[in-house]
């Protein structure tokens, strides 16, 4: 018998490689969540609904994890899309690809909630979670999938384990090099299973959520208002329809969002490169051994800063998108559009006097628009700061500095509109200064 369930999976495994494209557009990364359900996880699961226009959802697995054993099972995350279903059509007035709630509710599946085998990968451990995520791996799609472990990368290795003693090595490298996955803390054994069986696979490994969690204190935001149980009333609580209603804390608490707000397409690019940094933290290698391995890089010196810097503007774009559930287009803010004159990555030589030019972009609400030019430079290779004049205005400059190799430095323009709440949005240019020999 186990012979036989091993060759029928082998050929699910080799004919899901012919699969039709199954996803929205196809700029948006694909994503899979697995969750243990602990109670910031909901709380990340409504603001994770209310981005889900911002990537293409291929499955939500309920699963365990240390800290939630014997998991909570997929009836939480059904009601959750049920309450979502209650504000979907107001939400498309605002945009249109957020995905319908039938879809949402055929992506939910059980992973491994079997507290004995937490720590395991191997031939007893498949789950319809674990299998969706194979057959997500292996669609003829070329995005990249971003595996969330809210909990669960058990459910993740077991996956990855399926199709790396499953496959062809061929068949499996080609899955495993659209494969993310982007963990937040120490959810149970298989997470160093991960980064030591299989560094063909990008493995993110944050504790930078400590800068939005229930542990938050210890940075300059942690006293500011988006962390008080009255903004998260006035904004999400009462006035939000019920899905904001169910928001199961009393004050901002998620542990888990940074992983899907590390996709969120805002003209960061945080997606191409997890040194790059953006809303879900900054990471770097953790050695040149293991390049796909990345850990929480320091802003400035301070492991939290590249998290709580972007806090405002998350918690002011959640409040925007909860005002989308209730409101009609016209009595709502929309975040501006930033089109940036030039390519997105550049190459100049020492000296060159480098023009900026964001004239074009626009606020679909009408709002005034501030500009801000700002250099990211813990992001960059060059060591030094360079001067950005007209740094406020739509057009700026700077001189490429003196270089004895190729530097790369980072040019963020941030972009906030004078709404309610006020919205902010960013364009990135990645300039390589070259020595002029």
């Amino acid at each position: 018998m186990q012979m036989v369930r091993a060759v029928a999976l082998t050929w699910f495994l080799i004919g899901s490689v012919h699969m039709i494209v199954i996803g929205q557009a196809m700029d948006r990364p694909r994503v899979v969540v697995t969750t243990d359900g602990e109670i910031d996880d909901r709380s990340s699961f409504v603001r994770f609904l209310m981005h889900s226009n911002d990537y293409d959802v291929q499955a939500i697995v309920a699963t365990n994890s240390i800290w939630q054993k014997n998991g909570r099972g997929a009836g939480w995350i059904l009601d959750m899309i049920d309450l979502y279903d209650e504000v979907f059509a107001n939400l498309t007035l605002h945009d249109d690809r957020y995905p319908s709630p039938d879809t949402l509710r055929r992506m939910v599946f059980i992973g491994n909630e079997d507290h004995l085998k937490m720590h395991e990968v191997g031939p007893q451990n498949d789950s319809p979670g674990s299998e969706q995520i194979v057959r997500v791996l292996l669609r003829d799609d070329p995005r990249p999938v971003w595996l969330l472990a809210w909990g669960g990368t058990n459910t993740i290795a077991q996956a990855l384990w399926r199709l790396k003693t499953s496959l062809p090595d061929s068949l499996s490298a080609a899955a495993f090099a659209k494969t993310f996955v982007y963990a937040i803390a120490f959810q149970d054994e298989t997470t160093p299973w991960i980064r030591n069986n299989l560094p063909e696979v990008t493995l993110i490994l944050s504790y930078q959520y400590v800068a939005m969690n229930y542990e938050h204190k210890g940075h300059p935001l942690s006293n500011a208002e988006i962390f008080d149980p009255e903004w998260m009333t006035e904004n999400v609580k009462e006035g939000h329809g019920p899905l904001g209603a169910a928001y199961p804390q009393n004050y901002f608490s998620e542990g888990d969002s940074p992983t899907f707000l590390h996709l969120v397409d805002n003209g960061l690019r945080s997606a191409e490169d997890p040194s790059f940094g953006g809303w879900g933290g900054r990471f770097e290698s953790k050695s040149a051994g293991h390049p796909s391995y990345w850990t929480d890089a320091k802003d400035d010196g301070d492991k939290l800063k590249p998290l709580w810097r972007w806090l405002p503007a998350i918690s002011r774009d959640f409040a925007a998108r909860m005002d989308w559930g209730v409101m009609p287009f016209e009595g709502a803010n929309h975040p501006p559009r930033v089109v940036v004159r030039g390519g997105l990555n550049r190459t100049v030589l020492e000296g060159q006097t480098v023009h900026l030019d964001a004239r074009a972009t626009s606020d679909p609400d009408g709002d005034a628009i501030e500009f801000r030019w700002w250099q990211y430079a813990d992001a960059d290779t060059y060591p030094e700061n360079v001067v950005i004049e007209n740094a406020a205005e739509p057009r700026a400059s700077f001189v490429a500095p003196a270089v004895d190799a190729p530097q790369t430095i980072h040019i963020v323009l941030f972009v906030r509109d004078a709404g309610v709440p006020s919205l902010t949005r960013y364009s990135r240019i990645i300039f390589t200064i070259l020595p002029d020999d």
